[in-house]
């Protein structure tokens, strides 16, 4: 494809879309939220709960990302399941530790609210270049086979849909990613409370880390990033209804 093309496909403005389909996906990735949360609760898997391994690519991502943005790196990453993941890194210092760890869970709700900016400008294409750029990024790091076929599954459809989908279908996609984005940490949250109530804390649970960095109890933490996908949400509503 020449450069002139590739510009021209990822700065297309598209119109805004009409209210259903915002209401649409946005229900939907409700859904998924609603449904993840059950599945805590029950231990009953829920179909609708895969879609949140996007939230998963993005948070391991967000790990690596502020790792190397402190000064640090990583060594590799992994997902095992739609809500589990682990990042390998190295920090150079106890403030880029905090950044980092403290990076995953807000990670996704500000992508999010990074994508409904995005699409309020009509730049539908560049959320979804973005997402394959991301994507090709972490398949270099994938630990395991599962980790490369979902990294690679991720930016496969979001690249088919630059690619060869029509407009009103990007639209679709990058809405669904968007509201994907900036709901699929309440259940991991919801997942972090429901463990201490439980008293069954993870040795790999951020706030749990966290908690023994900074003498800030992990209760604090777990709050804090309902505040920030609470805040991501607020802003992002008005910036995708139409």
């Amino acid at each position: 494809m020449k450069r002139g093309k590739l510009d021209e496909i990822v700065n297309a403005t598209l119109p805004a879309p009409g209210w259903w389909l915002v209401a649409a996906t946005g229900l939907a990735a409700a859904a998924v939220a609603l449904a993840s949360v059950s599945a805590l609760l029950t231990g009953q898997g829920r179909l609708l709960t895969r879609f949140n391994v996007l939230g998963t690519f993005v948070h391991e991502g967000g790990h690596a990302l502020v790792s190397v943005l402190t000064g640090g790196g990583v060594y590799r990453l992994g997902i095992d399941s739609p809500e589990s993941g682990v990042t390998w890194s190295w920090v150079p210092s106890r403030f880029s530790s905090i950044l980092t760890t403290a990076a995953g869970y807000a990670m996704p709700s500000l992508a999010g609210l990074g994508a409904a900016v995005q699409l309020q400008r009509g730049h539908v294409a560049a959320v979804l270049t973005l997402t394959v750029v991301a994507a090709g990024l972490l398949l270099f790091l994938s630990a395991d086979l599962l980790t490369f076929a979902i990294v690679a599954g991720i930016g496969l459809v979001a690249f088919a849909a630059l690619a060869w989908a029509p407009p009103w279908t990007q639209t679709t996609v990058a809405y669904l990613e968007a509201w994907l984005l900036l709901t699929s940490e309440l259940s991991g949250l919801a997942h972090l409370a429901a463990a201490r109530w439980h008293g069954e804390v993870s040795e790999i649970d951020d706030a749990a880390n966290l908690a023994a960095e900074t003498h800030i109890p992990d209760v604090v933490w777990i709050a804090g990033w309902l505040a920030v996908i609470g805040w991501a949400l607020v802003k992002a509503f008005p910036l995708l209804w139409p």
